[in-house]
């Protein structure tokens, strides 16, 4: 039975190069499937954007539905094997923030574990200051914020869904945090 690994991190904590690198380790057997790029590719079909900054400027509506069709996409790539999903928990969007697994997502990919990718407030903003993407204008405050959401939503979705929360920090050293990424993903997905 194949088995879905969800990996979360606000923006510029560093989540993609950790399930890049972990499904590099893992090998062919994983796949990684990152829901932003199913998102936009969704959304380039649909005409609503044309990139993932895009996305942001979306009615929660049209994110909604993009999600749903993530999900849609997840649950299909799990009948073939193991996955790594890179998602984020919650969305800062032009809206405000809003659920990034909302319900009927989450019961799509029905994973087995979500593990919550951190580090300090003052690495993220390094890094987002270090990348072309487009981030909003946040200070320290918005950061420590996002992640506050990020926890009360991995909590929720855990007590709601019977997921169990690991937590991988991504602060200091890349190939600690993959190491542990790695440990966490062969155990979950391991045959029961």
């Amino acid at each position: 039975m194949a088995r879905t690994v969800v990996v979360t991190g606000i923006p510029g904590v560093g989540a993609s190069r950790v399930c890049e690198r972990t499904r590099r380790r893992l090998g062919d057997e994983y796949t990684l499937v990152n829901v932003g790029d199913v998102m936009v590719e969704s959304a380039l079909e649909h005409g609503l954007a044309d990139t993932r900054d895009g996305l942001a400027d979306l009615p929660p509506r049209d994110q909604r539905l993009l999600q749903r069709r993530a999900g849609e996409h997840v649950a299909r790539k799990s009948a073939e094997g193991p996955l790594i999903v890179n998602t984020h928990l919650v969305v800062h969007t032009d809206a405000g923030f809003l659920p990034g697994l909302p319900g009927d997502v989450r019961m799509e990919m029905d994973p087995s574990v979500l593990v919550v990718v951190d580090a300090e407030p003052e690495t993220i903003l390094r890094r987002r200051a270090g990348t072309e993407r487009t981030y909003p204008n946040d200070g320290r405050s918005v950061v420590e914020f996002h992640q506050q959401l990020q926890s009360a939503a991995a909590l929720t979705y855990s007590a709601t869904d019977g997921i169990p929360i690991r937590h991988v920090d991504n602060d200091d050293d890349l190939e600690v945090a993959v190491d542990d990424l790695v440990a966490i993903a062969e155990e979950a997905t391991a045959e029961r």
